[in-house]
């Protein structure tokens, strides 16, 4: 028989560390996505510049867009 956490877990819910300190637990309470945070510090600084740049570059594309198409 499964247990309840490991049912949350395959059901894709959020498990929180059991190291979390009182900071991760009221961010977590708070409703903040933790994986999100956690994933992003899977990666090196270079990485996380690198997809910062992307997201950066497609939003410039996108205001580019929009001034070249009379929107304001």
């Amino acid at each position: 028989m499964i247990d309840e956490a490991t049912l949350a877990q395959m059901n894709g819910a959020y498990v929180m560390p059991p190291d979390a300190g009182p900071a991760w637990r009221a961010a977590h309470a708070a409703g903040m996505d933790m994986s999100l945070l956690e994933d992003a510090l899977k990666l090196t600084p270079e990485q996380r510049l690198a997809e910062h740049q992307q997201v950066l570059d497609f939003l410039l594309e996108v205001q580019a867009a929009g001034q070249a198409h009379g929107a304001k």
